[in-house]
């Protein structure tokens, strides 16, 4: 937002003027105008410059002086409206100055973007007048609107000309500080010996802030305390300053009880400082995370809080409503209490009891109500919507934000922080198209790098509601280039996080693009995680992204995600070995890392599929043991299971009935996978037909058609059946069921339905009497094969062979050799096979070709 500017112009020198008409010094009224200008008594010199224009035959130079000094005096008083209309005497419109005083009027109205177009087409030209004024006010301006470089650039113009100017120096330094370049800053400002008075101490102060920007934060105390002891040639406001620069010094080098009696200090002693705000976000630093109740800067600050003070009781008339007889609150005007007031509500909620919740709550009205005035009342509404959004109550914290709106002092950017406070509440709702909203309202009070980071916001809600197109909408209407690599990013990493195809190709290319970006390293290891995604998966990309982060890359990268991205990399390229002491080296070092769980789950994994079948076993079984409401337990205890089934001994084999049984009672999605892995571990490895037959029954009958597992439990249970019916028609009969309602509930053209088939006619060949149904279903599959080009070649040619077999047993060879041709002729796996014995029957039983050929003699 636009800061407050001060405009950078001394009392400037007009030229002596020669004319027949009274000189300037021979005006009494100009000199007394003079006079209470150097007093800064700017009212009284406005009014003596006026007089000095009623003086009868002014000469134009003489005259225009005076308009001159009229506007300046107007401008310095805050009257600017005023200094514009005197800077539009037609008298004025030749003058070299002009351009000058109605840019610093400009300025001072407000019209920053207008003053800095006329300062830089006019009044910084080469040789206009007040040159070195303009650039510095015109920098100044430029820096109150976020135009650093620009500023930067208006100080290194002026600085082409007069290469020693104390004040563009000091300039220069300050912004150089503010842009996190402390560094350039101590180079340029001037040595200490060459400054006297008020400049010594600026440059003095601003070597203190950039010390402590480079972190050293001892030199920086000793030259903040250096200062506190001498307000000599400081301004109360940098004299102040000082105060809490070392107290941040102080704080940085972990003297925090040293920086805590100084501040409070410093606050008992100037209750009224300029600087009293930023005291009290200091000591709230010192404050402990989670104080106690006696806590000593909360007691201090309690005393600084005022007692309510009653006037006498009002008596209401029969007419007054109720409200009339409350008392009349007197509150102090002191700028302590209500400071007081606002941070001690912080501290109690912080100390997050229920009575000093409640107490903070009160504290915050009592504020709103005894100050409506004031500044804090609307970080008041913020800091209580925040508590709001904290205890659950999103009706009343849309209600404090939006009265942040009926404040005529409320400032832009607190408005924007309660819809980003509100948009953050409904992105972890899921609410995410309302969060884009909120963030996007948020970034149109915004500007600058709050703006980009508001719309990133509303951005990254977009994707996360899955309305890519939306992104791409909002990232039309962006022109900052920053702000537009990190759309680019960020939606690549969405597209990661979504296992999208695209999001290896879009995740390449900024990288390919921005080698020097700030995010690189994240771009690399998403990169690698895409790569890992691809199918089929890019291990040599994703291995060459993961080599490119050294070691300051990994600092700024979560080392889980690393050592994660790092496992999957093993993982994919079936280095198990490899991936499961990744694992291990990572959580060894880590054992309370918060993805632990995720990473242990992937040693467990990486284990199982190397064989080590027991170490998987004890790393999943102790993962969901340890964290049984992790979003690993299900999986983990899966394949436990599996691993104690893969298990050398009987008695594993059984204890995996016993975890899979364990994962069944949940509620997991693993459940039904579960149930049915240890329906086929009683069927397979168990021999367990009737445990199995119970399993599987119960759940096959409720199971409705379109449940994607009915096929595997039909499957599994006829086939528990049929191995459990020892030839009874009845246990046949129900696998026949369970047969015919799979051949019921799939699609006719289902690929499954060839090997349903087959496992009906092995049923029918059980019943003494049914063979010609078992035929009939062999040589249907047969028959569809031949019409169809979808085919389960293993099912269909188990079913040729089944009905060959049955046409051999009843002797008939003639239609067993057209059988066996006609699979042939299928072209399927076994088709030689086939051919092979349509040959041998032939020739065994003399069985002629329809052309009446004998059948061709074997080769000798």
């Amino acid at each position: 937002m636009l800061r407050r500017v001060v405009l950078l112009f001394a009392m400037i020198p007009m030229a002596t003027i020669t004319a027949a008409g009274p000189k300037l010094e021979e005006i009494p009224a100009y000199s007394l105008g003079i006079d209470a200008l150097s007093g800064q008594l700017w009212d009284v010199a406005a009014a003596r410059f006026k007089d000095a224009l009623e003086t009868k035959e002014l000469e134009a130079p003489v005259r225009e002086d005076l308009l001159l000094r009229l506007a300046e005096a107007q401008i310095r008083g805050g009257k600017s409206e005023a200094a514009i209309e005197t800077l539009s005497d037609d008298g004025l419109k030749e003058n070299p100055a002009l351009a000058f005083w109605k840019g610093q009027a400009l300025a001072a109205s407000g019209h920053f973007g207008d003053a800095i177009e006329l300062f830089k087409s006019q009044a910084t030209a080469p040789k206009a007048p007040h040159r070195q004024e303009a650039l510095l006010t015109q920098a100044g301006l430029q820096r109150a609107i976020g135009d650093v470089n620009g500023a930067l650039e208006s100080i290194d113009l002026l600085l082409e000309s007069d290469k020693t100017s104390t004040r563009a120096l000091l300039l220069k330094a300050s912004l150089l500080i503010d842009e996190d370049r402390a560094e350039e800053a101590l180079k340029v400002l001037p040595a200490d010996s060459k400054l006297k008075g008020a400049p010594a101490t600026e440059a003095k102060f601003l070597r203190a802030q950039a010390l402590l920007a480079v972190k050293k934060h001892e030199d920086a105390a000793n030259i903040f305390n250096t200062l506190r002891e001498s307000p000599k040639d400081q301004t109360l406001d940098r004299y102040h300053a000082a105060f809490l620069g070392l107290a941040r010094a102080r704080l940085d080098l972990k003297l925090t009880a040293a920086a805590a009696d100084g501040l409070l200090a410093f606050i008992q002693q100037n209750p009224n400082s300029p600087r009293l705000d930023e005291a009290f976000g200091l000591l709230m630093e010192c404050v402990p995370a989670q104080p106690t109740p006696n806590d000593a800067i909360l007691t201090r600050m309690r005393e600084w809080v005022p007692k309510v003070r009653l006037s006498s009781p009002a008596i209401p008339s029969s007419n007054d409503r109720a409200a009339a007889s409350w008392p009349f609150i007197e509150p102090e005007q002191s700028p302590l209490a209500p400071e007081a007031m606002f941070h001690l509500a912080i501290g109690l909620r912080r100390e997050n009891s229920v009575d000093s919740r409640a107490a903070a709550r009160r504290l915050l009205t009592r504020l709103r109500l005894e100050y409506p005035d004031h500044p804090l009342t609307a970080r008041v509404y913020l800091e209580a919507g925040r508590w709001d959004l904290e205890d659950d109550r999103r009706e009343q914290a849309a209600a404090h934000f939006a009265a942040l709106d009926t404040l005529a002092d409320a400032r832009p950017e607190l408005r924007a922080q309660g819809l980003s406070l509100e948009g953050s509440a409904r992105f972890k709702e899921e609410d995410f198209e309302g969060a884009a909203e909120l963030f996007k309202q948020a970034s149109e009070l915004l500007e600058n790098e709050q703006r980009n980071t508001a719309r990133l916001n509303a951005a990254t809600s977009l994707l996360a509601s899955g309305s890519v197109a939306a992104f791409d909408e909002l990232s039309k209407n962006v022109v900052d280039p920053d702000l537009q690599d990190h759309l680019d990013l960020e939606r690549g990493l969405f597209l990661a996080s979504k296992h999208d195809p695209g999001a290896l190709p879009a995740m390449r290319s900024f990288i390919e693009c921005h080698t020097e970006h700030a995010r690189l390293p994240e771009a690399r290891l998403h990169a690698a995680l895409a790569a890992l995604d691809a199918i089929p998966p890019d291990i040599e990309y994703a291995r060459e992204q993961l080599a490119a982060l050294d070691a300051d890359a990994r600092l700024q990268l979560p080392p889980a995600q690393i050592a994660l991205a790092e496992i999957n990399l093993h993982d994919r390229a079936g280095e198990w070995e490899a991936a499961a002491e990744r694992a291990k080296v990572y959580l060894e070092a880590n054992p309370e890392a918060p993805m632990r769980h995720s990473i242990q789950f992937e040693q467990g994994k990486a284990l199982f599929q190397n064989k080590n079948y027991n170490d998987a076993r004890l790393v999943l079984e102790k993962l969901a043991a340890e964290a049984p409401d992790s979003a690993q337990a299900p999986a983990a205890l899966l394949l436990s299971a599996r691993a104690a089934a893969e298990g050398a001994t009987p008695q594993s084999q059984t204890e995996s009935i016993a975890l899979f049984d364990k994962l069944i009672d949940t509620d997991s999605s693993f459940a039904d996978v579960a149930r049915l892995e240890k329906a086929d571990m009683l069927i397979h490895r168990l021999s367990l037909l009737e445990d199995a037959i119970q399993t599987l029954e119960p759940w096959f009958k409720k199971m409705k058609k379109e449940d994607p597992l009915l096929l595997s439990v039909g499957l599994l249970l006829a086939e528990a059946l049929f191995a459990n019916a020892e030839g009874d028609p009845e246990v046949l009969d129900q696998a026949l069921e369970v047969l015919d309602r799979l051949l019921e509930d799939l699609p006719a053209d289902s690929p499954s339905g060839s090997s349903i088939l087959y496992r009906k006619g092995l049923t029918l060949e059980q019943f003494e009497d049914r063979e010609d149904e078992a035929l009939d279903c062999y040589v249907g599959v047969v028959q569809a094969a031949s019409e169809s080009s979808r085919a389960d070649w293993k099912s269909v040619e188990l079913c040729g062979f089944s009905a060959l077999r049955i046409l051999e047993k009843r002797k008939q060879w003639s239609a067993a050799k057209k059988f066996a041709s006609r699979i042939s002729d299928l072209k399927g796996p076994r088709s030689e096979e086939a051919a092979d014995r349509a040959k041998t029957l032939g020739l065994e039983h003399m069985i002629w070709d329809d052309s009446g050929a004998e059948p061709a003699p074997e080769p000798k």
